[in-house]
């Protein structure tokens, strides 16, 4: 059998997104996240020096010492992690810590879904036993918010590109002390709860508790968006937004029914965003049905009918036909977006081009987009924004 991270990380993944504690064991692992909590420091000590989080500590303080000696603990844990070679982990998704438990454990009780040390006590095992296993602890101080791991509905990765730094601020980094900056080396790979684009071309990221070096309690980052680069989404991200048919037929000269924008005032849905342009606002707004609720979704939506233009001319000129431009929140969760779709700020476009197929589409359209914004690929449309930095999916339909 295959024991790699690489082999093995989806499949950990998949298990915590769906595991739950056997409701009799529950007292017992309150008792162990109660004891955990209060030995906290020495755990926080060891995770400083290696880069592992406090709780992945603690449970092996539980596991291996059942919590004796934890000065002793801390300072012999310290040495093997570095022996493992731990500190140099870049991998560091929830899938890659459950895998680093049985990788501590060498596999001696099973591996994926059938590791008692990691499943122990949780529905992932077909049969019960009397292990408290890694996840079950986990699972449970997520669900009391002792710490921040994501859930099931998160499946973005964020993939460190080149050596950076993330920063507590978006300032130059000679601006700031040692303590609000830290390294972060090429190919790390990181799950990811939150990202927007923020100030002088940097992003803001928020990744679980306690994952980036030994950095606890501070999930909020700031890196150069040219550094990293975004990968999936969330499971449930599958819109089903057809095209609008137009309310009448426009003709050439006939502007269409005006609406009201934000910034702009009034524009007429027959009328291109851009001018000379190819893309209306009825293409934009769904005939006039998602009207922009503030300036900034106006903002997005003339920067991506920009990126349009480009698209077209790039595509040699071809007819591009729209399913889904701007949502207000209740039409992106009646299409079945994201819960932070681009959709959301306007400067996000699902279409479709003329004589071309969308997967040809997002082959073409891949490198040329380049760390502008995120490409997503489907069997019947693509997927373009212009978030600012890179950003890549498949829908899986």
């Amino acid at each position: 059998m295959d024991l790699t991270l690489e082999k093995l990380e989806a499949v950990y993944k998949a298990a915590f997104d769906n595991c739950a504690l056997q409701p009799e064991i529950e007292p017992t692992v309150r008792g162990i996240v109660g004891r955990m909590v209060q030995l906290r420091s020495h755990y926080e000590s060891v995770e400083k020096v290696i880069g592992v989080p406090w709780w992945f500590v603690g449970i092996l303080h539980y596991s291996e010492w059942n919590f004796r000696e934890p000065e002793q603990f801390e300072r012999q844990v310290t040495d093997i992690l570095i022996a493992k070679r731990y500190h140099q982990a870049k991998t560091r998704t929830m899938g890659a810590f459950l895998w680093g438990f049985d990788l501590w454990n060498g596999f001696q009780s099973g591996a994926g879904k059938e590791s008692t040390w990691v499943w122990g006590g949780t529905n992932v095992l077909k049969q019960k036993t009397s292990r408290i296993g890694a996840a079950a602890i986990v699972r449970y101080l997520q669900l009391q918010e002792l710490i921040d791991m994501g859930s099931a509905k998160t499946s973005t990765e964020l993939l460190v590109l080149t050596d950076t730094l993330f920063k507590l601020r978006p300032d130059q980094s000679f601006k700031l002390s040692e303590a609000d900056k830290i390294r972060v080396s090429a190919g790390t790979r990181l799950e990811l709860l939150r990202d927007d684009p923020d100030k002088a071309n940097h992003v803001k990221v928020r990744i679980p508790d306690g994952v980036l070096m030994g950095q606890d309690d501070r999930v909020d980052w700031y890196v150069f968006a040219q550094h990293i680069q975004l990968e999936g989404t969330e499971p449930n991200n599958k819109p089903k937004d057809p095209p609008a048919e137009p309310e009448t037929k426009i003709a050439e000269k006939d502007r269409g029914r005006p609406i009201t924008v934000p910034k702009l005032g009034q524009v007429y849905l027959g009328e291109p965003i851009l001018e000379n342009g190819h893309f209306s606002w009825a293409e934009a707004t769904k005939n006039g049905s998602r009207i922009p609720v503030d300036e900034n979704v106006v903002n997005g939506i003339l920067q991506i009918a920009e990126a349009m233009e480009e698209v077209r001319e790039y595509l040699g000129g071809r007819p591009i036909s729209v399913n889904s431009w701007y949502r207000d929140p209740a039409s992106n969760r009646k299409a079945g977006g994201a819960s932070r779709s681009r959709h959301l700020s306007g400067d996000a476009v699902d279409f479709v081009v003329q004589g071309i197929s969308p997967p040809e589409v997002n082959r073409r359209l891949e490198p040329w987009w380049g760390d502008r914004g995120g490409i997503a690929s489907a069997s019947v449309f693509t997927h373009i924004d212009a978030r600012g930095y890179r950003a890549r999916w498949d829908y899986g339909f």
